[in-house]
């Protein structure tokens, strides 16, 4: 049972919740500073490829994050790819770099026997929580500058600032910023006495289940959320919602707000399309090992988090 328990005891921040930086939103804007830095000796650099981040040590037990200095990247410069200032830790700084443009970056000198390129959900329960952390950082942002290269108010090309953490419309007269962006959203365990509700997805591998989820609306406060989305996806009314904890999940650009919620009824009625069924699940039942591998949700998630913490009794 320790793969359920494991994450209880520690009360370390969820995954991807710690990166060990320090943003320095303060100086983004300088320019001057932000080219010196790029060429800095010291700096290191964070390869992202699409969806996935680059990873060493990835067949072994102890994965890390695979680090480029800047000679390494100067060919890759050269090519276009994008450079995102993430920030500095233990005085070094650290920068994202794109390399989406390649098909087949890990065949690139710069890339060659570094690494490999992974999805962090496989591999960020058995690195450092920092390293997990930088890349999700990375993989949010990316996918944020791969969404945003045309302005939303007139169609025109954007131009980046501030380091990677703003874009700029290059029409002068429209002229907007866009700012990177997360979309909030709520996700709940909803109990009664003695037992949680859990849901399965269309689509999802045999026997996997998970507690309840969906997105924040405008004008919509987290609370609110949470007792709408549960009467939509399963036809329960909840009274008691409790904040738990956030996740950054950058998946692609989530942050996950955990809640507890009581159910005032046990009637359940699956009314939401995504959803293949939804069941109540008894502590004992979570409990058995088999169970706890097949029915939880990725050990990375604050889902499985809050799974852990009401069975073992920590929460009702």
């Amino acid at each position: 049972m320790a793969a359920l328990c494991d994450v209880v005891t520690m009360k370390l921040p969820n995954f991807f919740g710690e990166s060990g930086l320090d943003r320095m939103s303060e100086r983004r804007d300088d320019d001057t500073w932000l080219a010196d830095l790029v060429r800095a000796p010291e700096a290191l650099f964070v390869p992202q490829w699409r969806t996935r981040s680059f990873v060493d040590g990835i067949d072994g037990d102890a994965p890390r994050a695979a680090h480029l200095t800047t000679p390494e990247i100067a060919e890759l410069a050269k090519e276009g790819a994008d450079f995102v200032f993430l920030g500095y830790r233990d005085g070094v700084p650290y920068f994202s770099i794109d390399v989406s443009h390649l098909d087949e970056p890990e065949t690139h000198p710069a890339l060659t026997g570094r690494g490999e390129f992974a999805d962090i959900r496989d591999v960020s329960l058995f690195m450092p929580r920092e390293e997990g952390g930088m890349l999700a950082y990375a993989r949010a942002i990316a996918h944020w500058h791969s969404t945003h290269r045309f302005c939303g108010r007139c169609g025109s090309t954007t131009r980046v600032e501030s380091g990677g953490h703003v874009r700029r419309c290059t029409d002068t007269a429209c002229n907007a910023q866009h700012f990177p962006r997360t979309d909030p959203a709520v996700i709940m365990l909803v109990y009664r006495g003695n037992k949680v509700i859990l849901a399965r997805k269309k689509g999802w591998p045999e026997g996997r289940h998970s507690i309840l989820a969906g997105f924040v609306e405008p004008g919509e406060t987290l609370e609110g959320a949470v007792i709408r989305e549960v009467m939509e996806e399963v036809g329960v009314p909840v009274t008691n919602v409790r904040y738990h904890s956030s996740q950054p999940w950058p998946f692609p650009a989530n942050l996950m707000l955990g809640y507890f919620a009581e159910a005032q009824s046990e009637t359940l009625t699956v009314c939401d399309d995504e959803l293949e069924d939804a069941r109540w699940f008894t502590r004992d039942e979570l409990m058995e090992e088999a169970l706890a591998f097949r029915k939880q949700p990725t050990n990375v998630s604050i889902a499985r988090r809050l799974l852990a913490e009401w069975v073992t009794g920590e929460e009702p």
